[in-house]
């Protein structure tokens, strides 16, 4: 029986993010210098702003969630209490 050794292969050039699409589908331009040629965006500062904003944004979607969670819990709770004393006081 052989022993087969096996050889890492790197397939990071056959994957094609989501993000590399959006920027062919928004700009062929900007894909072509960005991943054709390897050239950083000249706009870091726009870019580290607009990440800062989303994750502003991110976080604010998320609390905005719990609390409606915790709205509805608190329906729900409201209305077997008020269930409950309906049946006590008939």
């Amino acid at each position: 029986m052989a022993t087969q050794i096996f050889e890492p292969h790197d397939d990071s050039l056959d994957v094609v993010s989501a993000h590399e699409i959006g920027t062919f589908v928004f700009c062929p331009e900007q894909w072509r210098l960005e991943y054709g040629l390897g050239l950083e965006p000249g706009n870091q500062t726009a870019l580290r702003s607009g990440s800062r904003h989303h994750e502003r944004k991110q976080t604010a979607e998320r609390t905005a969630g719990r609390l409606l969670q915790i709205g509805q819990k608190v329906i729900a709770a409201g209305l077997i209490l008020l269930f409950v004393l309906w049946i006590l006081g008939r």
